[in-house]
Formats: structure tokens, C-alpha cells, sequence
């Protein structure tokens, strides 16, 4: 009876250590936030060419405005005009798609720090990091084609792709080339 106690022991000891040797770790999660963080910046950015073509439109007039107070040919004090320039049709419009875009950001800002606190196992754990810091941290600058980066930006990010290494890593490293 002791013989056969000591086998099953054995036997469950062995398989054990053979389920810790061959489990492999899982980045899944860190995958899954990737998608969903990319998912949420889209969706806020959507907003972004109105934004910016609404926003030429009222700092125009708001450059004109306070260009003329500082000549001396407007009646109008600093705050009558600000106040003149909120009430224009486009900056209204602005300021209804930035409330817009704050849950998306909101949500993204969230599966953000959720991600950045995993960490990540494999090269494919690591690579869904870096679309992720670059796209929605750093900036537009750190994205484009290697010939469009600037110098300390695309060293930096090849530095990242170097890290991350692996079939992942190429695959990034194809992205920027």
C-alpha cells in the first residue's frame, strides 16, 4: 500500500514539474487590451478632422480680433472678445465634439494604465505594447515611415522593436520600414 501511495506521489510530482516545464506563458490579455485601446483611439480620433478645421476657423477670428485690440482699432476689451469667439457657430460645434471624443479617451486612458501594469512574457506580449505606447502616448511624431521620423524618435522606437525581438518584432519593424 505505501508502494503504491509513493508511485501515485511520484507519479503526480513528475507530472507536475512536466505541466510547469512545457506551460507556456499567456500574453492573451495583454492582446485583447491592445485591440480594445486601438479600438478606443480610433473612435475618439474620428472627431479630429472637423476638430481641427472647426478650430482654424475660430482662432482665425480670434487672431484677428486680439491683433486689432493690440493696434488700437477695436473697442472691445480681452475678455469681450474671448467671449465674442465662444459664441461663434464653430467654436460651439468645437467645444460639442471635444466632450464627444472624452469617454472614448476616458476608456483608453483606463485599458491604458490596466495594460502598462502587466507584464508582458512573450515577444508577442511586448509587441502589443509598442503600437500601443506609440500610437496613443507619444504621438503622431514616433509613427510615420523611417524616412519621416526624426532621428532620436526612430532610434528610440527601433530600440523597441529590438527588445520586443522574434517574428513580432519584424513584424513591427516591417510597419515603419
Amino acid at each position: 500500500r505505501t508502494a503504491i501511495m509513493n508511485m501515485i506521489a511520484s507519479t503526480a510530482a513528475v507530472s507536475t514539474a512536466a505541466s510547469i516545464v512545457t506551460a507556456q506563458p499567456d500574453d492573451s490579455a495583454l492582446l485583447k487590451l491592445e485591440e480594445q485601446i486601438l479600438q478606443e483611439h480610433e473612435a475618439a480620433m474620428a472627431f479630429d478632422p472637423e476638430m481641427i478645421r472647426l478650430q482654424e476657423i475660430w482662432t482665425t477670428e480670434w487672431k484677428r480680433l486680439n491683433h486689432a485690440f493690440y493696434a488700437g482699432q477695436s473697442e472691445l476689451t480681452k475678455e469681450e472678445i474671448w467671449e465674442r469667439v465662444k459664441a461663434m457657430p464653430e467654436s460651439k460645434e468645437h467645444i460639442r465634439l471635444w466632450k464627444l471624443q472624452d469617454p472614448f479617451y476616458n476608456r483608453k486612458d483606463a485599458l491604458i494604465k490596466e495594460m502598462f501594469a502587466m507584464p508582458a512574457h512573450t515577444a508577442e506580449g511586448r509587441r502589443a505594447k509598442v503600437p500601443v505606447l506609440l500610437s496613443c502616448i507619444t504621438g503622431d511624431e514616433w509613427t510615420g515611415v523611417n524616412e519621416e521620423t526624426e532621428y532620436p524618435e526612430r532610434m528610440a522606437r527601433n530600440l523597441l522593436i529590438e527588445l520586443v525581438g522574434g517574428q513580432p518584432g519584424e513584424q513591427l519593424r516591417d510597419q515603419f520600414a
